[in-house]
């Protein structure tokens, strides 16, 4: 052994030895090459598979039961076909472990039904490629999408109509809801309503979308809401500062919506020292600006004794027969919050194509982008909102409320698939168990936006399965597109994936190869800007 000035031992090679490591590392290297060629790339998708069968896997079922493991599931075409536990003590008693067209090996792995993203928007225009926004919400985990929508030519009615077709649509399952706006005047009377939601049934739309008037004066929504329901229609509702009244959330319920989106109404609904929030004499509901900092501070004017009390105890009667269900979408409020983490998220660069990312700089044209000089004093005032929301939302759920998974993502730096990640982490901080929150965004999540055979693990059930490789209820940030980051106590970083195939209807979909597609499209998106040097 020889040392340098430094004190640090090295060994004393000779020429021969070098020559001989180096052979040995060049044969090595010329073998992995060969193996790397020789082994298939597995295609990013496949199936629907006669017979697939996921095996070994611990099962997380949607239902807020407990892990089990392991199991294997059994999918035939577009069904779960059985699920079955391989203990030893089940194969001690006979249990078989099961065979397919095609096998994937899920030991120390976890399945959990797919994520129903209850609150979507598709997005799409100049600039954004079709398949942008599918396979980013294909890359989280997210298998079916209430997708809200003006008319017939829109890409989620394309993509869903294809679907109904019986044809293979790289993108999740689509339920179809019409936004209530327009200049129909049939939305303005309750007869006339009742012939416009008979109209979109027989086109194929799953629901209604109302958002604010005509929708919501009392008997308009109550017809909407009497015919959706002869038809097998939900109706969900936006209630929104103009719409408060004559319809507040508890009489917006009352009358029939099966949904409630966002925070609206509810503070409003236990006022008992006014009907209307304290609003200036020169504030303007169209104006995004003042619209976004007022609704922050309705909260502060929330009867928090009337809210837990009698608005509470309403609500959870109609949600308890199955009529009502909260769709919270806490995510796409939290930039109101803190305005700078919203910018800085690290997911915005490789993901979001630049044409988004100028949508979201602030503009009176495009809806969300309202901060011109958002303020310590908004983003305070939206904290208590926050503060007071969330546990009040879990409060509903702990005595028996329906609460599903929505992000409404596509505004104010909140990406499609990134933001359903982050709504699952603040079901969290408002009180939610990890096992609460897989259940409302599976089997809560299908009830409301009208799945009935999705949102379980279960056989005769829609083959919607995520197969992930680390535990989502240790740590739902490994369903991010990025991964999530662990650092050891030497400091050594190391960022892992946890999502590793998204199934949907037994198409089995390679998550990661769908967010490399989406990292493809926002790299030519930038290059061309480059080249160009037009803005996007």
């Amino acid at each position: 052994m020889s040392r340098h000035a430094t004190g640090r031992v090295r060994p004393a090679f000779g020429i021969g030895v070098v020559f001989e490591v180096l052979a040995a590392m060049a044969l090595a290297l010329a073998a992995s090459a060969a193996a790397a060629v020789a082994q298939p790339q597995e295609p990013a998708t496949g199936g629907p598979y006669g017979r697939l069968v996921i095996r070994g896997a611990t099962l997380i079922d949607g239902t807020g039961s407990p892990p089990v493991g392991p199991v294997d599931i059994v999918i035939e075409r577009n069904a779960i076909a059985d699920v079955q536990r391989v203990t030893p003590l089940d194969l001690a008693r006979g249990g078989r472990r099961a065979t397919g067209d095609r096998v994937i090996e899920a030991d120390g792995m976890y399945v959990m039904p797919g994520i129903i993203d209850a609150h979507t928007h598709m997005g799409g225009g100049d600039g954004v490629p079709e398949d942008y926004v599918p396979k980013l919400y294909l890359g989280h985990g997210i298998t079916t999408m209430r997708v809200y929508v003006s008319g017939p030519d829109e890409l989620a009615v394309r993509l869903a109509r294809a679907q109904r077709g019986g044809q293979t649509v790289v993108a999740p399952h689509i339920k179809l809801f019409h936004f209530w706006r327009g200049s129909d005047a049939r939305y303005w009377s309750a007869d006339g309503a009742r012939a416009v939601v008979r109209e979109w049934k027989a086109q194929g739309f799953d629901g209604i979308k109302v958002s604010g008037k005509p929708g919501l004066l009392p008997d308009v929504l109550r017809a909407i809401a009497d015919e959706a329901k002869q038809l097998g229609m939900g109706v969900a509702v936006h209630i929104g500062q103009d719409g408060v009244v004559p319809m507040n959330a508890v009489e917006v319920a009352a009358a029939g919506a099966t949904t409630i989106e966002h925070h609206y109404g509810y503070a409003e609904s236990s006022f008992t020292d006014r009907t209307v929030q304290d609003l200036t004499a020169s504030y303007n509901y169209g104006d995004e600006l003042q619209r976004f900092r007022a609704t922050g501070r309705v909260w502060d004017l929330a009867n928090l004794s009337r809210l837990y009390g009698a608005v509470l105890d309403t609500l959870l009667a109609l949600s308890r027969n199955g009529n009502f269900t909260m769709v919270p979408t806490f995510s796409v409020y939290e930039d109101q919050t803190d305005l700078a983490r919203a910018k800085s998220l690290p997911w915005l660069d490789r993901y979001a194509l630049p044409v988004i990312l100028e949508d979201w700089k602030p503009s009176e044209a495009v809806h969300g982008s309202f901060y011109f000089e958002w303020t310590s004093a908004d983003e305070a005032a939206w904290g208590r909102l926050f503060t007071k929301w969330l546990p009040w939302v879990n409060e509903f759920k702990n005595r028996g409320g329906h609460v599903a998974v929505g992000s409404d993502a596509g505004t104010s730096f909140h990406l499609y698939g990134f933001g359903t990640i982050r709504e699952l982490e603040l079901m969290q901080r408002a009180g939610f168990h990890p096992l609460e929150i897989v259940r409302s965004a599976t089997l809560e999540s299908a009830r409301a936006v009208g799945a009935p055979n999705a949102g379980v693990i279960r056989p005769g059930y829609q083959a919607d399965v995520l197969v992930v490789e680390m535990n989502p209820l240790e740590d739902f940030k490994v369903l991010y597109g990025i991964g999530v980051e662990r650092i050891s106590r030497e400091g050594k970083s190391t960022r892992m994936q946890g999502l590793k195939y998204t199934i949907v209807g037994g198409q089995v979909i390679d998550a990661r190869a769908m967010l490399r597609d989406v990292e493809r499209m926002v790299e030519d998106a930038k290059r061309t800007q480059r080249a160009t040097g037009a803005r996007p």
